[in-house]
């Protein structure tokens, strides 16, 4: 260093004497970038700026510079004040441990949620101030937009409780420089520990291939900063990381905790799940009587019944004979409305399981079986004769023993001159998309 000036120009621009002219062109550009003016609102570099301005004319011209190495003929330049630490944007005080961090607050009115990050550089402790702050919002006026204010809210509390963003790049460039000014103020120790602390970050950058300034720049900091370890030795300083533990973690984890515990205690002793069925087009009654015998219905019993577990097929029909082995009625059950001439086919040819089937009539005030059929898996079946009236056909899955019914079908008969004209229908029994029928689940007391 020249016995002119107590810093010299080189360590204004943190070079040794024997830089060349792009490494010192290199380190003019990234300390312009640090000290200038327009890029530090919150502190005055103007004399600093100056200073490096001052350096890079006297360095970067080869005349000038030999002039100024020459001890004999370099004019004694004015002493530069010693470069100016960084400080907390909160509380404005110097920390040998500064972080940019980033936190995040959530704001939701009904259908908009605004994201609002809080980013600076922070001493630990105004960082933990302003990770609870950013919580607090959160949690007054976060939850209260659909669909995202939830999602984002439990985003931003997580994100605050673990101690925010801090961007890697920006912290290794904050941490080289306050470790270049506690070096120029003779703080060597606390110096050294910074600047191991700004390569830790320098490790955590993680560029893609398509960056490739950005490859230049961690490379660099890398280099300088591994530099200043090697050349600084002293003795086994070590700063306690103060941004280890948050004591405010507590609050945060807390919060949460005691919400989570409340949804917990909401679900345990929420009443079990049951399963409610669509009630049939009128009250129904699963004993078949004749036409003109139809009682007045009892009280409606509820349908909320979760179904059993395990199905188990019944071992024999509901005529208390075995199942037949081929489609057609249950022998001894009543055969109703059974004095016209119209036809439902039952095709259960989609299906790899029995079914049995009932034609309920819906005339009157009670809906009633008016035919019990049988069907084999991948069977079909007509019913004939049927007379002229409202109908559905409820059906039993003999494999899983889920109960369906179908809409209201409506048969008419018409006399003309040719003869009767007549409904011809087909239901194809599948839960399939392209199937012909619409299909509800039904309760256990409805089939």
């Amino acid at each position: 260093m020249s016995t002119r000036d107590p810093l010299g120009y080189y360590a204004v621009l943190e070079l040794h004497h024997e830089a060349s002219d792009e490494q010192i062109k290199a380190a003019y550009r990234r300390r312009a970038m640090v000290l200038h003016p327009d890029r530090n609102p919150g502190r005055d570099t103007t004399e600093q700026f100056q200073a490096l301005n001052e350096a890079f004319e006297a360095l970067s011209d080869s005349a000038a510079r030999a002039k100024y190495d020459t001890p004999a003929a370099a004019p004694t330049a004015p002493a530069q004040p010693p470069p100016e630490p960084i400080k907390c944007s909160a509380c404005g005080k110097v920390s040998a441990q500064p972080r940019v961090a980033v936190y995040r607050s959530v704001r939701s009115f009904l259908l908009v949620t605004i994201r609002k990050p809080i980013s600076g550089v922070f001493c630990s402790e105004c960082a933990q101030k302003k990770a609870l702050k950013a919580s607090a919002t959160t949690w007054l006026l976060g939850w209260w937009g659909l669909p995202w204010g939830p999602v984002y809210s439990v985003q931003a509390l997580l994100d605050n409780m673990f101690g925010g963003t801090h961007p890697p790049l920006e912290n290794a460039r904050l941490l080289a420089y306050q470790a270049y000014c506690f070096h120029a103020l003779g703080r060597h120790d606390i110096a050294f520990a910074i600047a191991e602390d700004g390569l830790k970050f320098c490790r955590k950058i993680r560029p893609t291939s398509r960056q490739a300034a950005l490859v230049i720049e961690r490379d660099d900091l890398d280099r300088r900063l591994k530099s200043f370890v090697a050349q600084e030795r002293p003795n086994a300083v070590r700063l306690k990381n103060s941004w280890k533990l948050n004591r405010f973690f507590a609050f945060h984890a807390g919060a949460m905790g005691l919400v989570a515990a409340a949804i917990t205690l909401a679900i345990v002793n929420a009443p079990l799940y049951e399963r409610t069925f669509p009630k049939g087009p009128m009250p129904y009654s699963s004993q078949a009587l004749a036409a003109g015998a139809i009682t007045a219905p009892s009280a409606s019993v509820a349908r909320q019944m979760p179904p059993p577990p395990v199905f188990v097929r019944p071992r024999t029909a509901p005529n208390g004979k075995p199942w037949p082995m081929v489609a057609g009625y249950l022998n001894g059950e009543p055969q109703t409305r059974a004095g016209g001439h119209s036809e439902i086919t039952i095709d259960n040819g989609q299906n790899d399981s029995d079914v049995f089937v009932k034609l309920v009539s819906l005339s009157g005030n009670i809906a009633r079986p008016a035919r019990q059929i049988f069907i084999p898996a991948n069977g079909k079946f007509t019913i004939k004769s049927i007379e002229a009236g409202r109908y559905d056909v409820r059906y039993q899955d003999l494999k899983t023993g889920t109960r369906s019914r179908s809409d209201g079908l409506t048969l008419s008969e018409t006399a003309d001159a040719r003869g009767i004209r007549y409904s011809v229908m087909t239901l194809t029994l599948q839960r399939a998309r392209n199937g012909n029928m619409a299909i509800h689940d039904l309760a256990e007391d409805e089939f």
